[in-house]
C-alpha cells in the first residue's frame, strides 16, 4: 500500500524538471542554450514517469532500469560541464563525453553478460558495476568542472542507493535530487536577471552621474590637455577605474602619441623597467612612445575603429607581449576615438579598483563616454583651426594695411593731365600694383604693374617691385633703363614661377609728351579725340624677372597724345572678370565701354568702369585683382 503511494509521486516529481524548463523557456531565457536541457528534461520525464514502470514488469527487464538511469545521469554530467565551460575563461576540450560513452558501453555489456546468461544471485553484480560507473562518474565531473557542486554529487549518491535498495523511497531521493538541481538552476537563473537588473541601474545611476560631472568639468575646449585631464579622472572615477589615457593619431607620421594621463598607468609598449618603477617615470615613458607597431593592441583598435574589452589582460598575448609590464596590467578597455570616419584617436582604460576587472557594463559607460573625448578633439581641433584663421585674418590685415600703404594715398595733380586709379585686391593682399612717382628731372612717373599668382606670395613679390623701383627712381635716366636695372635685382630674388607684368609711363608737363616702357602688360586703351577713334596698342617687352637681362627685349616708346585724349590702363583682372555664367568680360567689352564713356572725366571713367564690372559679375565672386588707372589729357 505504502509503495503504489510512493510510486503514484513519481511521474509527479519527474514532471517537475520539465515544468521549470518551460518557465524558463516562457521567461525568455535564450534558447540556444536551453535545447539540450529541454531534451534531458523531457526524456527524465518519459524514463521515469513511464517507460521505466513497463520496463521493470518485462521479464529480465529490471536490469534495464540502472542502464537507463545511467544513461541520464551521463547526459546529465555533460550538460553540467557544458554550462560550466561557457562561463569559464578557458573552456575544457577534454574528451569527457567520449569516456562517459565508453563507461556506458562497460556498464551495459556487464548487464548483458550477468543480467542475461547467469542466475541470480550473480545478477547483483551489475548493480555493484552500475555502483561503481555512478563512482566514476561522479569523479569525471569533479575533474571536468570548474567550481563541482555538491548537490550534483548527491544524485551520484541517491542512484548508488535506489540501486540497491530497491524501495520506492530511495526512488524518490534520486527524483527529488534532480528537481531539486533545476529548483537551485532556475533560482539562479532568477538571481541572474536580479543582478543584471540591479546592475543595469547601478550603470543608469553611474551614467547619469558621469554625465552630470562631464558637465561640470568638461566645458572649455581653449586648453587641450585640462579638458581631456578633466574627461580621464571624470570616466576613471565613474567606473572605479585605476588609470586612463588618450592617445592621438598623428596622421601626417602615421603613428599613435600618448596625450594624456590618469593615475598610475602603465604605457602598453614593450619594456624592461621593473614593475616597480616611479609612476612618474611610467608618465615619462608613456608620453614618449610612439606606437607604429602593427601588433601592438592600440595600433590594431585604432586602425580597425573597433573596441575592444580585454576582461582578463594575462590571458592576451598582445598584454604578454610587453614583457614585464604585462605583470601590472590585469583588464583593460580600449574605445577608438572617431569623427566621421576620420580617426582622432585611442581611448584606453587600465586595471581596476579592488582588484576587480571590468565588464560589459564599464565597457559600455567606456564606448558611451568616449564620444566626450572625440568631442574634446574636434572641438579643440576647430578652436585652433578659428584660432590660426584668426591669426591669418589678422596677418593678412595687417599685410593689406601695408600694401595699401604703398599704394599711392592720393593723386598728383599735374599740368596737362588728369589722373586716377585703384586696385581692388581678390584677397586681403592683391598682386596688382600701381604707382605715381615724382622723377628727379621733373616728370610725372606713372606705373601699373601686375604679379603673376594672388595672395600673400603676389603682394610680397609686390612689394619687392615697389622698393626697387623707387630706388632706381633716384637715379633716373629714363623709363628703360630704370626697368633694365629693377628687372636684374628682381629676378635673382623672386622664385622661378614668378613674375611681374609692368607699364612705366612718363610724363613730360612743359612739353606735354608722353613716353613709356613696357614689360609683357596688358593692351594699352588710347581714345583719339580728334579721330574719335579708340586705338589698342600692344605693349610689348618681357615681364620683370623672366630672364635675368631684359636690356634687349624692351624699349622705350612714345605715345603721342593731344587735348581731350583718353588712356586707359588696367590689370587681367578687369578682363578676366567672370559672371555668374562662366563668361569672361574680355577686351572688347572694355574697349566698348572706353569708347563709350570717353568723354567723362578720369575719376568718373574709373568709378563707372567699377560699376560695368560689378553689375557683368551679377554675384559671382572676384576672382583676380582689378586695378584700373585713367589717365585723361
Amino acid at each position: 500500500m505504502i509503495e503504489k503511494i510512493l510510486l503514484s509521486f513519481i511521474p509527479l516529481i519527474s514532471a517537475f524538471p520539465l515544468f521549470m524548463m518551460i518557465v524558463e523557456l516562457y521567461g525568455k531565457r535564450p534558447k540556444g542554450r536551453q535545447w539540450l536541457w529541454l531534451i534531458f528534461s523531457i526524456g527524465f520525464f518519459i524514463w521515469h514517469g513511464i517507460a521505466s514502470r513497463f520496463v521493470s514488469q518485462i521479464p529480465f527487464g529490471r536490469p534495464l532500469i540502472p542502464l537507463g538511469d545511467l544513461s541520464l545521469i551521463l547526459f546529465f554530467t555533460i550538460l553540467f560541464v557544458k554550462e560550466e565551460n561557457r562561463k569559464a575563461p578557458n573552456p575544457i576540450r577534454k574528451p569527457y563525453i567520449l569516456k562517459g560513452l565508453i563507461a556506458l558501453g562497460i556498464f551495459a555489456a556487464v548487464i548483458g553478460v550477468f543480467s542475461y546468461w547467469m542466475q541470480p544471485p550473480i545478477f547483483l553484480i551489475p548493480l555493484f558495476a552500475g555502483a561503481l560507473i555512478a563512482v566514476y562518474f561522479d569523479r569525471l565531473y569533479s575533474s571536468m568542472s570548474y567550481y563541482p557542486k555538491p548537490r550534483v554529487h548527491l544524485v551520484y549518491a541517491f542512484y548508488i542507493l535506489s540501486s540497491f535498495l530497491v524501495l520506492p523511497v530511495f526512488r524518490l531521493f534520486l527524483l527529488l535530487q534532480i528537481a531539486y538541481v533545476f529548483i537551485r538552476r532556475y533560482r539562479n537563473w532568477i538571481d541572474r536577471k536580479d543582478r543584471l537588473i540591479t546592475a543595469h541601474e547601478e550603470a543608469r545611476i553611474t551614467n547619469h552621474r558621469i554625465v552630470m560631472k562631464m558637465g561640470e568639468t568638461v566645458n572649455d575646449f581653449s586648453d587641450l590637455h585640462e579638458s581631456i585631464a578633466n574627461f580621464l579622472s571624470t570616466l576613471a572615477e565613474g567606473i572605479e577605474a585605476k588609470s586612463a589615457a588618450v592617445y592621438i593619431w598623428d596622421e601626417k607620421q602615421k603613428l599613435f602619441r600618448c596625450s594624456d594621463i590618469y593615475g598610475i598607468f602603465f604605457p602598453l609598449t614593450r619594456g624592461n623597467e621593473m614593475s616597480f618603477t616611479h609612476a612618474e617615470a611610467l608618465r615619462e615613458i608613456a608620453f614618449a612612445q610612439q606606437i607604429s607597431e602593427s601588433e601592438n593592441v592600440i595600433w590594431q583598435c585604432g586602425i580597425s575603429r573597433t573596441g575592444e574589452l580585454i576582461r582578463f589582460a594575462s590571458s592576451d598575448e598582445r598584454i604578454l607581449s610587453l614583457g614585464s609590464r604585462a605583470a601590472n596590467i590585469r583588464t583593460l578597455i580600449l574605445e577608438p576615438l572617431t569623427f566621421n570616419k576620420q580617426l582622432l584617436g585611442v581611448l584606453v582604460v587600465e586595471n581596476k579598483l579592488y582588484e576587480h576587472y571590468f565588464d560589459d557594463s564599464d565597457y559600455y559607460l567606456v564606448q558611451n563616454f568616449a564620444h566626450y573625448a572625440t568631442m574634446i578633439l574636434k572641438a579643440n581641433e576647430a578652436l585652433v583651426e578659428r584660432q590660426n584663421q584668426a591669426r591669418t585674418q589678422a596677418e593678412l590685415q595687417l599685410g593689406f594695411h601695408i600694401q595699401s600703404g604703398l599704394l599711392p594715398n592720393r593723386i598728383p595733380i599735374c599740368d596737362g593731365i588728369s589722373l586716377a586709379g585703384s586696385m581692388t585686391p581678390a584677397k586681403e593682399i592683391g598682386g596688382d600694383y600701381f604707382d605715381f612717382l615724382d622723377l628727379p628731372n621733373g616728370n610725372l612717373g606713372i606705373v601699373i604693374g601686375d604679379v603673376s599668382g594672388k595672395g600673400v606670395p603676389a603682394g610680397m613679390v609686390m612689394t619687392t617691385l615697389y622698393a626697387f623701383l623707387h630706388a632706381e627712381c633716384h637715379h633716373f635716366e629714363n623709363s628703360y633703363s630704370a626697368l633694365v636695372h629693377v628687372n636684374s635685382e628682381l629676378s635673382g630674388r623672386i622664385a622661378e614661377t614668378m613674375f611681374a607684368s609692368l607699364l612705366f609711363f612718363e610724363w613730360n608737363p612743359k612739353k606735354k609728351s608722353l613716353h613709356y616702357t613696357s614689360c609683357g602688360h596688358e593692351h594699352i586703351l588710347h581714345f583719339k579725340k580728334s579721330e574719335n577713334a579708340l586705338e589698342t596698342i600692344k605693349s610689348g617687352g618681357i615681364a620683370l624677372g623672366m630672364i635675368d637681362d631684359n636690356s634687349r627685349i624692351i624699349r622705350e616708346k612714345e605715345l603721342a597724345v593731344s587735348a581731350g585724349d583718353t588712356v586707359l590702363l588696367y590689370t587681367d583682372g578687369v578682363t578676366e572678370s567672370v559672371n555668374d555664367k562662366g563668361e569672361m568680360f574680355g577686351l572688347s567689352r572694355l574697349q566698348n565701354f572706353v569708347s563709350e564713356y570717353e568723354a567723362l572725366s578720369a575719376e568718373e571713367i574709373r568709378t563707372s568702369l567699377l560699376e560695368v564690372l560689378k553689375n557683368f559679375a551679377n554675384g559671382a565672386a572676384q576672382a583676380d585683382d582689378i586695378t584700373i588707372l585713367v589717365m585723361k589729357f
